[in-house]
């Protein structure tokens, strides 16, 4: 029997293996989205790989039920269970954000090609309040409900303690359950515009100033929606099993509730099961890493981390609007000559000519037939009928096609 309990459990193993493993894959999509950035989209990445790391050290210093050998988790337990008490308002105040910015996209009433300013600080300010403000608000006040430091359990390890006052209801339980509320209201309000507006949703998305095309825009959705679906019906049950279990209420006492018991650390065995959120976390991250890790933008920043990838003899890629396209490749001796002598990179221009960086080239053009589309450079500003000089010979290297943005003439004509 004691052999047993000495032994890590098998969920002890398996978390933090899958916790480690889902860390790993979100980096990606947290590289994406700070990029484009999209700061709700990372303050939810940032909580999931925070509570990642808690599954990972809990369940690494705790992983049985041989109590009298766990350490007191004092000083760790202190900070985690502050941030535990954040990240319950913390991820539905993501969603928030999230299905506000999704909604306000393809709200033809208040759609505007430039945002002013007032409304930008707006915006700002609902981010900073429900991904900033509130969750420190929320670790602020965990102090006045707060029975002991913390409770300690195989398994989950650092587990919050709750006063059986009103206070709690007031304070802690009901305000998860509001924000997803709201979160709900904002995602109804998508799938109605998503409804009414089906045929025009291109449209109206590309006039909306944003950095989401259609499928960055339902990718984003599909998994706000899940993580919402997922955790309101949750936090309705937390919300009645905590009501339920604390009843009857007593009348609320800071000095009872921070009597000589409150530094009292509880022990209590888990029998080998986890709390049943510590699987939120693993499981948000992998539906994160599938609908934004496994798409054509991961694979290009992969390609861009990767200079093996990046010098690789194909050059070229599939664009929808220009067909096949690709980078001249450098000549041999001067492809990696700036990594030989990174200080040369001190003398180079601060500003790209047009011809390196601003036109890219056509593999294997076809020249049976002029076309009598008009092209348009983007950066020099001029337009040209390419049947005539828009071939340029290129001295030193075969003859290429300077692919530029094509206009069609019955577009222009409509314009």
């Amino acid at each position: 029997m004691a052999a047993s309990s000495t032994a890590p459990y098998a969920q002890a193993v398996i978390i933090p293996s899958l916790s480690i493993l889902c860390m790993l894959l979100t980096i990606p999509p947290l590289i994406l989205h700070w990029k484009n950035k999209n700061f709700p989209v990372v303050s939810l990445i940032c909580w999931l790989l925070c509570l990642n790391l808690f599954n990972v050290i809990n369940a690494f210093i705790w992983p049985n039920d041989d109590m009298d050998s766990w350490w007191s988790g004092a000083g760790l337990c202190d900070v985690e269970v502050k941030v535990m008490i954040a990240s319950y308002v913390a991820v539905p105040g993501n969603l928030v954000c999230i299905f506000r910015t999704l909604a306000s996209m393809i709200d033809t009433r208040r759609a505007m090609l430039v945002p002013s300013k007032q409304q930008r600080w707006w915006n700002f300010g609902i981010d900073m309040l429900f991904c900033v403000i509130v969750p420190v608000v929320a670790m602020a006040t965990h102090i006045v409900y707060q029975a002991n430091r913390y409770i300690l359990v195989g398994i989950s390890g650092c587990v919050n303690s709750f006063d059986e006052s009103w206070v709690s209801l007031i304070l802690a339980w009901i305000w998860p359950l509001l924000i997803c509320l709201m979160a709900g209201y904002y995602c109804s309000l998508v799938v109605y515009r998503l409804q009414r507006y089906r045929n025009q949703f291109g449209d109206i998305l590309q006039a909306s100033n944003s950095n989401l095309n259609k499928s960055r825009f339902m990718r984003l959705f599909i998994l706000s929606f899940i993580v919402l679906l997922a955790i309101l019906p949750v936090q309705t049950y937390v919300v009645y099993k905590n009501i339920e279990l604390s009843l009857p209420w007593h009348s609320y006492s800071w000095s009872v509730a921070h009597g000589p018991h409150w530094n009292k650390i509880q022990k209590i065995p888990s029998g080998g099961e986890a709390f049943f959120d510590r699987w939120f976390p693993v499981a948000s991250g992998f539906m994160l890493f599938i609908l934004f890790g496994c798409g054509r933008d991961a694979s290009r920043i992969t390609r861009a981390e990767n200079p093996a990838t990046a010098n690789s003899i194909d050059r070229t890629f599939d664009d929808i609007e220009k067909g096949r396209v690709s980078w001249p490749k450098p000549q041999q001796g001067q492809s990696m000559s700036w990594l030989k002598h990174p200080w040369s990179l001190l003398h180079r221009p601060l500003h790209r000519s047009s011809t390196s960086s601003g036109e890219r080239i056509l593999s294997q053009p076809n020249l049976s037939a002029p076309s009598n589309t008009v092209s348009a450079n983007a950066w020099a500003g001029s337009s040209q009928s390419r049947g005539s000089s828009d071939l340029t010979y290129m001295p030193g290297r075969e003859a290429f096609i300077r692919v530029k943005r094509d206009i069609s003439q019955d577009s222009e004509l409509r314009a």
